[in-house]
């Protein structure tokens, strides 16, 4: 199809009813017409010719751009507009351009700053940072690359200038700015929330409410379903909502009446007609682009930042509840992202300090359990100290609020694998339940089981199952055997029997236990998934090798989209795959995946955790089998010397890893004497290295360049005194 070609193309500016009628008159004297902008309609509608008119800058949404087409069809119209309604007008389709492809950014900023011919690699990919620092906005990226090319810095410079001074930096437009556009990106947005503060009524007021609460959650996923919980949360408590009973979508609602969206889809709909929000199909989820959500908060003086940030934080922790229903852990999800950016906007670093009254620390204590619920470990345990130190000095230690704290933070503590600590507070919260509110509440009941899991951690599984054992059947007589914390004990138990190698009990009880979890909770809870879980390890402990593959392969692939591929459900799902790839002889897959897990471990969880130095010494396994002896040996060393400084030395995963250790020092001592003996045996990989036959084509073994064997030298002495230790200690556990 040969292009169009138009007799002539005029230009209008829509931003105002006078810049149109101006660009109408225009248009009549280049051509020669009465200078009236109804006889300059008509002639474009009569004339032969086909023409185009650009309607420039239509953003405003009380006008009707409609009243100034000519009609007819002898030419055609193209409308700019920041205006999404707009979008009626179109017979022809409409395109919304939104962020820039990233390389087309970098090159639109390296010619707004004077380097059209810069071929420099390094350059472009120092262009880069700039442009996604700007979220690839057009205009913010020109005003950058003018700053750049009026030598006020370097590319290089650019972000840490901006850190410090972003709103000017964002405010800057020089003289020569190549371009006809005369405002800069934050003035563009300001001239927009001039005019809703121009329109008369409720909805603006809302619409401007609205966005200042949003410039304090994370710009996207906000979602109308936290305004609704927070508005039917607030109908039944007092505590947290009274902090946001002013805002509109709380005080707009009758009481206890069915939640009515109108007021809060108004507004939004109000900020997407000047695009300072966006609005996906469906109509529930909002986003802003960055650099327009740090504008909004950045235009609040200190004075209203305190108090918007304030109300997006209670806003969340109002919308929360406590439940383990499924929907619920979804909808806490969510709020991860939202809960950072207000908890980070604390720019004294003071989110919970020693003056806070109830509610911040309730609040802080809800951000705690959605930090843990989500992998946010380390998080979840210092906010929760915090937490327990306001509650203590505010409430007193036999408060049922110091005690719920109390409880949260052991958790965090074993989730961090500091079992005694953990052992220790659970302790606390048993005692004092068991006197305050009763042996068989289910707080008290909580406490049991906590303390339970703690002693297992500390390798007390005896104790630990006779714990487990009267937390079940007294959570079994009070809640119900379908209750989540009845089947939470029957989940405990279940572990300490596989741990004390009563096989088949343990394998009965998590098969039980799978079952009333896909039953009562559904088939992709965490619980079900940790059900699933114990049963796998259950069936291979039993032999049951497929079986338990394909129940771990289900829970990772599960794990991997409900939680996300680092959470560490995912990763011990994930690590326990690659254990069931090695037991089945698939070791090239098992210790390509074993690197990955180690790996995130280590990144999420630090190099102490127990998973972390468990997927340590799997790892190091896999390594021996395909004959890397030096790394394995490097790794169990590492393993014993941190389970010796965390766990001490009598602790059996202290005993195992000095158990692994001493055995690679006897493989290592017996590959120098086979050395020395005439040569290294046949099909040795570079001819050192025992067992390896087959494995010269394996990627997962030659990826990594084999290092030399260091002299042994005085590591045999230490290897038969670890084995004569490791059989002094192990000896009455195996009595017991």
């Amino acid at each position: 199809m040969p292009p169009i070609r138009f007799w002539g193309i005029f230009w209008i500016d829509a931003s105002s009813y006078a810049t149109a009628q101006q660009g109408f008159l225009e248009i009549a004297r280049v051509c020669e017409v009465e200078e009236d902008v109804k006889v300059v309609k008509r002639w474009l509608s009569n004339i032969q010719e086909h023409w185009l008119l650009i309607i420039d800058n239509a953003d405003d949404p009380s006008a009707d751009i409609s009243a100034i087409f000519p009609t007819g069809n002898r030419g055609s119209i193209v409308i700019t507009t920041r205006n999404p309604d707009c979008k009626i007008h179109s017979t022809a389709g409409s395109y919304e351009l939104g962020e820039m492809d990233l390389e087309d950014a970098v090159t639109l900023f390296l010619r707004a700053a004077g380097m059209r011919d810069a071929p420099i690699e390094t350059l472009r990919k120092k262009a880069i940072t700039v442009v996604q620092t700007l979220g690839c906005l057009a205009l913010a990226i020109v005003q950058a690359g003018a700053y750049v090319r009026n030598r006020r810095c370097t590319v290089d410079e650019y972000c840490a200038i901006y850190a410090r001074h972003r709103e000017r930096l964002l405010t800057y437009r020089p003289v020569q700015a190549g371009s006809s556009y005369k405002f800069s990106v934050y003035t563009t947005w300001e001239i927009s929330f001039e005019a809703i503060k121009k329109f008369s009524g409720q909805t603006a007021d809302n619409a401007i409410e609205l966005i200042r609460i949003f410039c304090f959650l994370h710009y996207d996923g906000i979602t109308e379903e936290i305004f609704e919980k927070a508005w039917k949360n607030s109908c039944d408590r007092e505590y947290l909502s009274r902090n946001i009973a002013g805002l509109f979508y709380i005080n707009s609602q009758e009481p206890m009446a069915e939640w009515d969206p109108f007021a809060i889809r108004e507004a939004a709909a109000l900020l997407a007609s000047f695009s300072l929000i966006r609005i996906d199909a469906s109509g529930r989820r909002m986003s802003m682009h960055p650099l327009v959500h740090v504008w909004a908060r950045d235009r609040l003086p200190g004075d209203l930042q305190k108090l918007y940030r304030d109300m997006a934080s209670y806003t969340l922790a109002t919308a929360m509840s406590w439940t383990g229903r499924l929907p619920d852990i979804e909808f806490r999800r969510a709020l991860v992202n939202h809960i950072d950016s207000c908890i980070n906007l604390w720019k004294d670093g003071s989110f919970l300090g020693r003056d806070f009254d109830y509610d911040r620390i309730e609040m802080a204590a809800r951000f705690a359990y959605v930090f843990s619920e989500n992998g946010r470990l380390r998080d979840a345990m210092e906010l929760g100290e915090k937490v327990l130190e306001a509650r203590h000095r505010t409430l007193g230690s036999d408060h049922l609020d110091t005690l719920r704290a109390m409880d949260g933070l052991a958790k965090s503590y074993g989730n961090m694998g500091r079992w005694q600590e953990a052992m220790e507070l659970f302790e606390k919260v048993w005692e004092v339940s068991r006197r305050t509110l009763g042996s068989e509440h289910p707080n008290t009941l909580g406490a049991m089981y906590g303390l339970a899991t703690s002693c297992g951690n500390m390798g007390h599984w005896q104790e630990a199952a006779e714990l487990m054992g009267k937390a079940l059947d007294a959570s079994q007589r009070t809640l119900g055997s379908e209750h989540p914390n009845t089947l939470m004990a029957m989940y405990g138990l279940a572990n300490s029997c596989g741990n004390m190698g009563r096989m088949q009990e343990a394998m009965e009880l998590w098969e039980k236990v799978l079952e009333a979890s896909r039953r009562t909770l559904g088939s992709e809870h965490p619980g079900t998934l940790g059900a699933m879980h114990g049963l796998a390890k259950s069936y291979s402990d039993m032999g049951r090798m497929q079986e338990a593959m394909e129940l771990i392969e289900k829970v990772w692939e599960v794990s991997q989209r409900t939680l996300g591929s680092e959470h560490p459900d995912t990763l011990r799902a994930m690590h326990d795959l690659a254990n069931k790839y090695r037991d089945v002889g698939r070791q090239q897959e098992a210790v390509e995946l074993m690197e990955k897990v180690l790996e995130a471990m280590q990144r999420t969880l630090g190099i102490e955790h127990p998973d972390t130095l468990r997927s340590m010494n799997n790892l190091a396994n896999s390594y021996s089998d395909v004959g890397y002896q030096q790394e394995a040996m490097e790794l169990w060393e590492k393993v014993l010397e941190v389970r010796q400084r965390t766990l001490g030395s009598e602790h059996p995963d202290t005993l195992r890893a000095m158990h692994a250790l001493a055995n690679s020092y006897g493989d290592m001592g017996g590959s120098r004497r086979a050395e020395g003996g005439g040569g290294a045996s046949q099909g040795t990989l570079s001819s050192e290295y025992p067992n390896t036959q087959g494995t010269m084509n394996n990627p997962a073994v030659i990826k990594t360049k084999k290092q030399p064997y260091r002299p042994l030298g005085k590591k045999i002495l230490p290897f038969v005194a670890m084995w004569r230790l490791f059989f002094r200690k192990i000896r009455p556990e195996s009595d017991k």
